[in-house]
């Protein structure tokens, strides 16, 4: 799945200006069964499957004036099969124990950074009795 981004520039990579700056994450849990091992996958395979996605899923059929790549490993939790019923069953149990606890973050209630926010929000306003 890919997301896009737009942004005035990053001093750090060197880029500056009005840039479209699209971001493709590739593989999660499958990276493995789609790549083979992380360690031995060339950039330029990589390059390749993520311009692909961008064409696709973006219709961007010029190539990059740069890429830069990055090969992060388990950065993005991943729930397993049953996560929500389980977050269920603890948000049943905390409610009817009364306890004050609230689970906030990407490990509980989504990964991404709105999802983190939004629970952050929530849980301070049952905290605040709202």
């Amino acid at each position: 799945q890919g997301r896009s981004v737009v942004g005035g520039g990053n001093t750090e990579w060197g880029l500056t200006g009005p840039l479209f700056l699209p971001q493709v994450m590739l593989g999660g849990a499958w990276f493995t069964q789609a790549f083979g091992d992380p360690a031995a996958v060339t950039p330029a395979t990589l390059l390749q499957r993520a311009q692909a996605a961008a064409q696709e899923q973006l219709g961007l059929a010029v190539a990059p004036a740069r890429s830069i790549l990055l090969l992060l490993q388990a950065c993005i939790p991943q729930y397993t099969l049953g996560h929500w019923q389980r977050m269920e069953r603890i948000s049943r149990f905390l409610a009817e124990q009364r306890l004050p606890l609230s689970l906030v973050g990407a490990s509980y209630a989504g990964v991404s950074v709105n999802d983190c926010i939004a629970s952050a929000k929530a849980a301070v306003e049952q905290l605040l009795g709202g």
